[in-house]
C-alpha cells in the first residue's frame, strides 16, 4: 500500500509540475552541450546552405550571438524565420536578477520529478550501458551514456549565478539527484532519491566560471568548468571528445571568429592526470569546415610546457620520461598518450550536412612494423560518419532524417596502463563505494565496437517533436574490463591486457607468461572486434510537449534485443524500457 502512495504522490507531482534553463544572464554564459539553441543552429546554418564553427560545446552566449548574426532570416522559409526568432528571443532575454549596479545575482528552480520501467533484468537501462558484457575480473559502472542523459536528470536543480558586467559570470547548479548506482538499479522506478543510500552526493554537477570579450566580429573567451565539454556535433556521441565524459575540471581559452577559431583545453581528469590539447578549425568557403586537436596525456602533475600550442606531437618526447626502470622492461613507454583528432563538416546543398570525425591514440607507421615490438603495438583510432536532412514544412515545423556509422579498433583510447589511457574512473560515496563508474573520452560505445544509428522526427519549435530511432551496436569483449587485468611479477603488479606488454612478459619469464610474438602480433594488427561479439538491437519511440514556458512533458519507449548477450554465444535477451518526465521550471 505504502508503495502504491509512492507511487501516485509521484504522479501528482507529475501532472503539477521544463527542459533548460531557457535564460541568459551574461554574454559570457555558457549554454551546455544538450541544449536546444545547438540544434537550432545547425538546423538555420543547414538551411541557408552553410556551415558553422558551434561544433564545439559549451559555447558562450557571446559566440553563439555572432555566429546568428551571419544568418540571413530574409533568406529562410517560414520555418526557418520561426526558429530563428526563437533563438533571438532566447539570446535577448534577461534572467531574473537582483541587480546593484553593474553587478548581479540570480536564481532559478527546476524540478523534474521522472518514472521509469525496465521489464527485463537481462538488459542494461539504455543511459548504464556500454553494449558489451562487462568482461574482466573485476566489475564496473557505465556511465558513458549516463551523464547528459534525459532519463538521469536531477529531481530538483536550483542554478545559481553571479554576474559582473558583461565580462565575468559564475554560475553553480546545486541538485537533489539519485546517484549512478541508484538510478542503474535494475528495479528503479523513479530519480527520486527516496533512500539515503542512493543519494548523489557528489554535486553540483555542474559549475563553471567564464570571461571573455567581443570586439568587430572576433572575441575571447576563457572558462573553468566541471564536466561537459564536447568536440563535434554528432547523433550517438563524438569519438573525439564527447560530453558525456566525466573530469574533474577543465580550462578553456578560446579565440573565435565567423571564419577561424582556435581553443586550449587543459583537462583534469583525476587528479594527477591531465588531457592538454590544442584545437584549431576553420570554415574557408561557407559550405565546408575542418577541424585538428591534437593532444597529449600525462598521468603526473601539471607542467606549463604542453600549452605551448605550437609544440605539437613529439616534440617533448614526454613517453620516456616518466616510467620507472623496473617498469621500462614491460611497458617501454608509460604515463603518456599522444592523442589527435580530425573533423569536418560539408554542406553541399540546402538543407543537407555531411559530417566525418576521426579520432587515434596509437598507430604503426611501416617503419615501424619491421620490428617484432613495432607490431605488437596496435592501431588505435576510431571513425566517425554521418547524414543529416532537415527539411522545412509550411506548418512552421521541420522533418529531421539522420543517419550515423561509428567504428573503433579493439583498442581505441587504450594505452599499456589504465592511468594513462583515455577514460576516468570514479567512486560513488554512499553505495557499491569499491566498484568504479567509468566513462570514455569519446563514443559511449567505447573501443571495440561497430555502431550505427538512423532516424527520423518532427519538430515544431517551441511546441512539440517526435523522434523514431534504431540503433545498433555490435561490441567486443574489450571495455572498461581490460584495466582489471594485472599480473604479478617480482612481487610488482603490472597491467596484462595489451599485446606489447603480453609479449615483453612472454620474453622476461621465458614463455611461461604472456603471448610470443606472433600472438601478441596477431592480437595487435587485427581490426575485427574481439572475442564473442554481443549485437544490440535498440528501437526508440519518444515525444516532448511544451505546454508554456514553465511546464514539459517528455516520455519515452524503448525496445532493445540483444544476440550473444554479455558476449555468450547463443544468449538471446529483449525487454522493455519506458520513461515519462515533466519538467516544471518556475523562471
Amino acid at each position: 500500500m505504502t508503495s502504491v502512495k509512492k507511487i501516485c504522490t509521484l504522479c501528482v507531482l507529475l501532472s503539477i509540475s521544463h527542459f533548460c534553463f531557457a535564460q541568459i544572464h551574461s554574454s559570457q554564459q555558457l549554454i551546455p552541450s544538450e541544449h536546444w539553441i545547438y540544434d537550432a543552429l545547425y538546423m538555420l546554418n543547414s538551411e541557408s546552405g552553410r556551415t558553422s564553427l558551434a561544433d564545439n560545446a559549451p559555447l558562450s552566449a557571446a559566440e553563439i550571438k555572432m555566429y546568428m548574426a551571419d544568418i540571413d532570416e530574409d533568406a529562410l522559409s517560414t520555418s526557418g524565420k520561426k526558429l530563428y526568432e526563437k533563438v533571438q528571443r532566447f539570446l535577448k532575454r534577461d534572467a531574473f536578477s537582483l541587480k546593484y549596479g553593474d553587478v548581479a545575482f540570480g536564481f532559478n528552480l527546476i524540478a523534474k520529478p521522472s518514472l521509469m520501467y525496465k521489464s527485463s533484468g537481462d538488459i542494461d537501462w539504455t543511459f548504464a550501458t556500454d553494449y558489451t558484457g562487462h568482461a574482466g575480473p573485476k566489475p564496473y559502472g557505465a556511465a558513458s551514456s549516463f551523464i547528459g542523459s534525459d532519463a538521469a536528470d536531477p529531481f530538483v536543480t536550483v542554478p545559481l549565478y553571479l554576474t559582473f558586467a558583461d565580462a565575468f559570470v559564475i554560475e553553480t547548479d546545486p541538485c537533489f539527484a539519485k546517484s549512478f548506482w541508484g538510478m542503474s538499479n535494475d528495479g528503479n522506478v523513479t530519480n527520486l532519491p527516496y533512500d539515503f543510500h542512493d543519494f548523489d552526493f557528489l554535486w553540483p554537477r555542474n559549475a563553471y566560471g567564464s570571461a571573455g570579450a567581443y570586439f568587430n566580429k572576433w572575441g575571447v573567451n576563457v572558462n573553468i568548468a566541471h564536466q561537459g565539454m564536447r568536440i563535434g556535433k554528432t547523433q550517438t556521441g563524438s569519438i573525439i571528445y564527447n560530453s558525456t565524459f566525466e573530469t574533474d575540471a577543465y580550462v578553456q581559452f578560446n579565440l573565435y571568429s565567423p571564419h577561424i577559431r582556435y581553443g586550449m583545453n587543459v583537462v583534469e581528469i583525476a587528479r594527477d592526470k591531465f588531457l592538454y590539447t590544442h584545437r584549431i578549425e576553420a570554415s574557408p568557403f561557407k559550405w565546408i569546415r575542418a577541424g585538428v586537436i591534437e593532444g597529449t596525456l600525462v598521468a603526473r602533475p601539471f607542467e606549463f610546457r604542453f600549452l605551448n600550442p605550437l609544440m605539437i606531437m613529439h616534440s617533448f618526447g614526454a613517453w620516456t620520461e616518466y616510467i620507472g626502470k623496473e617498469e621500462e622492461p614491460y611497458y617501454g613507454e608509460a604515463y603518456v598518450c599522444a592523442y589527435m583528432g580530425i573533423d569536418f563538416d560539408i554542406v553541399p546543398c540546402k538543407n543537407v550536412r555531411i559530417y566525418g570525425l576521426y579520432a587515434q591514440n596509437e598507430i604503426q607507421s611501416a617503419i615501424e612494423l619491421e620490428s617484432e615490438t613495432g607490431k605488437t603495438l596496435p592501431d588505435s583510432f576510431g571513425v566517425q560518419l554521418g547524414v543529416e536532412l532537415t527539411f522545412p514544412e509550411s506548418r512552421g515545423g521541420y522533418w529531421i532524417a539522420t543517419t550515423e556509422a561509428v567504428y573503433t579498433t579493439p583498442f581505441c583510447y587504450v594505452k599499456q596502463g589504465a592511468e594513462w589511457s583515455l577514460y576516468r574512473e570514479r567512486f560513488n560515496m554512499q553505495s557499491k563505494g569499491n566498484t568504479p563508474i567509468c566513462s570514455w573520452i569519446g563514443t559511449p560505445f567505447g573501443p571495440d565496437c561497430i555502431g550505427a544509428q538512423a532516424r527520423v522526427g518532427y519538430v515544431q519549435p517551441g511546441k512539440w517533436s517526435a523522434d523514431f530511432e534504431y540503433l545498433f551496436v555490435a561490441h567486443g569483449t574489450n571495455s572498461f574490463g581490460l584495466f582489471g587485468n594485472e599480473i604479478e611479477i617480482d612481487g610488482k603488479k603490472y597491467y596484462s591486457y595489451y599485446p606489447s606488454v603480453l609479449y615483453k612478459i612472454y620474453k622476461k619469464t621465458g614463455g611461461t607468461q604472456g603471448l610470443s610474438a606472433s600472438d601478441a602480433a596477431s592480437l595487435a594488427r587485427t581490426h575485427r572486434l574481439t572475442g564473442i561479439v554481443q549485437y544490440t538491437n535498440c528501437i526508440t519511440l519518444k515525444g516532448n510537449y511544451i505546454l508554456n514556458n514553465h511546464f514539459q512533458f517528455g516520455a519515452q519507449t524503448s525496445y532493445t534485443f540483444v544476440f550473444n548477450n554479455k558476449n555468450v554465444s547463443g544468449s538471446f535477451a529483449h525487454g522493455v524500457e519506458l520513461s515519462l518526465s515533466c519538467t516544471y521550471t518556475m523562471l
